[in-house]
């Protein structure tokens, strides 16, 4: 039985294609996705200081919600969620996971891949990684969230990269990629200046003139000088960079 773990955006848990109930618990849901990307066994009081605290029963809590994950990732066919007295981990080896597949694509596979598969891991961010679940008040798995939502997005930029400048010669295509890398990316002037020449390339003048302002606008505020990238990518004057 096949199952996906989503972590982009608000979770979700398929198996076979039909989305699975999940825990209400957010500290259970929030467990899951920390087993599921970090495949070792952890110690039973590592888990209880990352999500719980003392006045919790952190003992009695991660009991429970390794009850409630077990339901959710183990099948008859295979027992994924490990655990003994001392120690858990989970055994995430066949599931599909949204954001470990897009940080091993833009880790080592943008190169070989083709567009359509590209399209295809753009098309699963669907936001931040564990969306509402970063807990900011467990500094230690609040840490490691950010880590991954920052590794996450940087992964994304890749590849949107990679598809504006593999479908330059294809405006009305590539733009729906060059407003989501803006999107991600409002203050990477590369970005907007490819945004800006696709929608020159489209007819589109006034929208283009709208983004160079506002992209003028926020590299000043942020205490940048522009480097003429945007104007050039305006006039048409050769020279402006890929977005990559």
């Amino acid at each position: 039985m096949a199952l996906e773990f989503n972590f982009l955006g608000d979770l979700t848990v398929l198996r076979d294609g039909d989305a699975l109930e999940l825990p209400p618990s957010r500290k259970t849901r929030a467990l899951l996705a920390y087993l599921a990307l970090n495949p070792r066994a952890f110690n039973r009081e590592h888990l209880c200081e990352l999500l719980w605290e003392v006045p919790d029963d952190p003992r009695g809590s991660l009991r429970w919600s390794l009850s409630k994950l077990r339901r959710l990732v183990d099948d008859a066919a295979r027992r994924r969620l490990v655990a003994d007295r001392l120690s858990v981990r989970l055994d995430a080896t066949d599931v599909a996971v949204d954001v470990a597949a897009l940080k091993a694509l833009a880790e080592s596979g943008l190169a070989a891949a083709s567009v359509e598969t590209l399209e295809d891991a753009s098309a699963r961010y669907r936001g931040n990684f564990l969306e509402g679940l970063d807990l900011s008040s467990f500094h230690q798995f609040h840490a490691w969230c950010i880590a991954e939502r920052e590794h996450a997005s940087r992964a994304q930029t890749a590849v949107l990269n990679a598809l504006v400048t593999r479908l330059s010669a294809d405006p009305p295509r590539a733009l729906v990629h060059a407003h989501a890398l803006v999107a991600l990316a409002p203050y990477d002037e590369a970005a907007r200046a490819a945004l800006i020449r696709l929608l020159v390339a489209l007819g589109r003048a006034e929208e283009a003139a709208r983004q160079y302002e506002l992209g003028t606008r926020m590299l000043r505020e942020m205490g940048t000088q522009p480097t003429g990238r945007l104007y050039r990518a305006l006039h048409g004057v050769p020279g402006a960079a890929s977005a990559t």
